[in-house]
């Protein structure tokens, strides 16, 4: 080895150990700068993935809240004020309505008889055969009423007949069939 070094002039030696200096120089950063220039570039893109999507989320929450206050609207113009109301419950405040729209228009409410109808999709007929009594005028007034303070009751049946004879302002009496649906859970 010694003599190898003597016969190697200074020139040369340099370029030798420049030489092992750049393949040092190429090994390390092949085995250590590049690997982590490419970590800090994917960590980068990671940081711009989250940051979009902490962006996005916001968006994402607020599009959220405005679908769950869409969907309550639409709750409550399916049920009413009953909208969170059990069954029995449901029935009570239906019978109270009616009552009460009975009691305004000068109409008896002779009965009501809750009654479970058919399923329809995913909704449950929750069904209240009625019987009225009362002039044409009243009764026409008691549905109007009806369909604006309970919008989310349908008539599905209706059935009129007379109950006396006057020709003036007869006693009619009204047989209806009201229905109201709930989403099955």
């Amino acid at each position: 080895m010694q003599e190898l070094l003597e016969r190697i002039s200074l020139r040369e030696l340099r370029l030798l150990l420049l030489g092992v200096g750049a393949v040092i120089t190429v090994a390390i950063i092949a085995g250590v700068v590049i690997p982590k220039a490419k970590a800090l570039k994917v960590a980068t893109g990671e940081v711009h993935i989250l940051e979009a999507a902490a962006i996005d989320g916001a968006e994402l929450d607020r599009h959220l809240q405005q679908q769950y206050e869409i969907l309550d609207e639409l709750k409550y113009r399916l049920h009413g004020d009953m909208a969170d109301l059990p069954v029995r419950q449901v029935e009570a405040y239906i019978i109270g309505r009616l009552q009460r729209i009975s009691w305004s228009n000068d109409v008896e409410l002779v009965s009501v008889e809750p009654a479970t109808g058919e399923r329809v999709q995913i909704f449950q007929e929750i069904l209240f055969n009625v019987q009225l009594s009362g002039q044409y005028d009243d009764l026409y007034r008691w549905l109007w009423d009806a369909r604006s303070e309970l919008g989310f009751v349908v008539v599905k049946e209706y059935g009129l007949s007379r109950q006396d004879n006057e020709d003036e302002a007869p006693l009619l009496v009204a047989d209806l069939s009201l229905a109201s649906y709930r989403a099955v859970e």
